[in-house]
């Protein structure tokens, strides 16, 4: 299948699968030992700088806040310093994907998705915990406590990295995927193309439900407070509390529909790979 584009599919030697499956691996790796290299920078610069005391504290929106930190559109919350940063980190995460890859195809979808979904345990350690019990505040995130950089300043963070580098990461793999698929003849007669055969299997259709449910966790269910609209959990006339209780539940239970899906979907590829080497790494 040839593409017009640097990357295309071609068949590999077995001694190949096998250095791709490693490059994965060291990939996932490299891209979680960064969260942890970018945490441990932040905590030392926090505590051993005595420029930034005081520098990073809660600031309201005014006037003459500098360029920078303004949304860069009207009625957006995020800032144009947080867009930049999710940008940066994307694009190290990009470049981390294609690394190696030749002109493999099948590597760098694969590539993606691990990197994808190396992000994750990162958007968990950034997101507050809520208590349910109305005797318990919520607590700030693992990474709040780690860096101690205050909750309100990462929050926008947490969002942001489920839009700009999850949602790309993995759609890019899911479409990439798709294409394969729909571009490659079946090997069953009764079907019209691979895709409406790959279709029936169960490690694509958890795929597709992974995709769907972070679809609706990142772009659909929206915040208790802001100006965009998404799905509504919230009855009229709810107080503050029970908002952010009623979206927290919510968004953490579609979180672990997501995590589910995922590990199904991964489960049943390694099934499909074992059973037929066509779609091994």
């Amino acid at each position: 299948m040839s593409l017009t584009w640097p990357w295309h599919f071609a068949p590999v030697s077995a001694p190949d699968k096998q250095q791709r499956r490693e490059l994965l691996d060291v990939r996932g790796y490299v891209a979680q030992l960064s969260v942890v290299v970018v945490v441990c920078a932040i905590r030392i610069y926090q505590s051993y700088s005595k420029a930034t005391e005081g520098a990073v504290k809660q600031r309201s929106r005014c006037r003459d806040q500098p360029w920078w930190d303004r949304p860069p559109f009207p009625g957006w919350t995020e800032t144009r310093r947080q867009y930049a940063v999710c940008l940066i980190w994307l694009g190290w995460l990009l470049g981390l994907s294609v690394w190696k890859t030749g002109d493999d195809y099948l590597h760098l979808t694969k590539a993606l998705g691990q990197i994808g979904m190396s992000q994750l345990p990162m958007q968990v350690i950034l997101s507050p915990a809520l208590y349910l019990s109305n005797s318990k505040p919520g607590a700030p995130s693992i990474i709040s406590s780690l860096t101690s950089l205050p909750q309100p300043f990462l929050n926008p963070y947490h969002r942001l990295c489920g839009r700009l580098i999850l949602a790309p990461l993995l759609l890019g793999h899911a479409i990439l995927y798709f294409s394969f698929f729909l571009q490659s003849a079946s090997p069953r007669p009764e079907f019209s193309s691979l895709l409406a055969k790959r279709l029936r299997d169960p490690d694509v259709q958890w795929g597709i439900g992974a995709v769907c449910s972070a679809f609706l966790v990142i772009f659909v269910l929206i915040r208790p407070f802001g100006g965009r609209r998404g799905l509504s959990i919230r009855p009229a006339g709810a107080s503050a509390k029970d908002k952010r209780q009623r979206f927290y539940i919510a968004h953490v239970a579609l979180v672990g529909v997501f995590c589910l899906a995922a590990y199904a979907h991964v489960v049943h590829t390694d099934l499909c790979a074992r059973d037929s080497g066509l779609f091994r790494d």
